[in-house]
């Protein structure tokens, strides 16, 4: 009698491991499937009415605009304005990004040739992170002299991911540097930025390990339980 209640439980046992070798590849698998999806996407996305600001001389100064960040975005690229994208740009532009007390999280070069997306041509970066809730300013150099155009815009249209909080921009004279002036507005329209948005965790080595891990005692138990009831 108690040989067929153990004969019972083993088997019980079995069928339950069976059940989650079955299992843990499809967990594998889903965990893998949960890595970060990404998207990417322009800051700004269309510009409506407004001025046009060319032509300037006699001035050195960095314009922009400041946005809070609605997600974790990942920076990838940055970019300046191309009003008319079927020719290159007059100039090449030094565009930055800051926090919103003035660090300068990264810069680069924008080419009169950059790759061009809509109404921007821009110049990957090194990723930079930006934290939900936090303000960020971006600028980009007007130097003496000016030749091609940013706008003021009277309405602009931004991705979803970011807020667009006010136009910034530092003193005359001042060059490529914070512009901290911040003031009402749809911002001054020459710089723009490139980014990705992770949706969801990235899962832990540990994690996968363990789950590995899991998936191998079950197969190996289920053919030591198997042994068993062969003897």
């Amino acid at each position: 009698m108690l040989n067929v209640y153990r004969r019972n439980k083993i088997v019980t046992i079995v069928n339950v491991l069976k059940k989650l070798s079955i299992a843990s590849p499809f967990i594998l698998t889903t965990a893998l499937v949960s890595a970060p999806s990404v998207y990417a996407s322009e800051a700004i996305q269309s510009l409506t009415g407004g001025s046009n600001f060319p032509a300037f001389n006699g001035t050195n100064q960095t314009i922009g605009w400041s946005f809070t960040a609605n997600d974790n975005l990942s920076v990838t690229a940055l970019g300046f304005y191309d009003q008319t994208p079927a020719n290159p740009l007059s100039q090449s532009h030094l565009v930055g990004l800051w926090t919103s007390d003035g660090n300068l999280l990264a810069s680069t070069t924008v080419q009169t040739t950059s790759p061009l997306t809509g109404s921007f041509r821009y110049q990957d970066i090194a990723s930079v992170n930006l934290l939900a809730g936090m303000s960020y300013v971006i600028g980009a150099a007007i130097t003496s002299p000016f030749s091609d155009i940013y706008n003021i815009p009277g309405s602009v249209n931004t991705a979803p991911e970011i807020t667009l909080t006010s136009s910034a921009r530092n003193g005359s004279s001042e060059g490529f540097s914070f512009p901290s002036t911040l003031t009402p507005g749809n911002g001054r329209i020459g710089p723009n930025f490139k980014f990705d948005v992770v949706t969801q965790a990235v899962p832990e080595p540990t994690s996968l390990i363990g789950i590995l891990g899991l998936g191998a005692f079950g197969i190996t138990s289920v053919r030591k339980r198997k042994q068993l009831l062969t003897e």
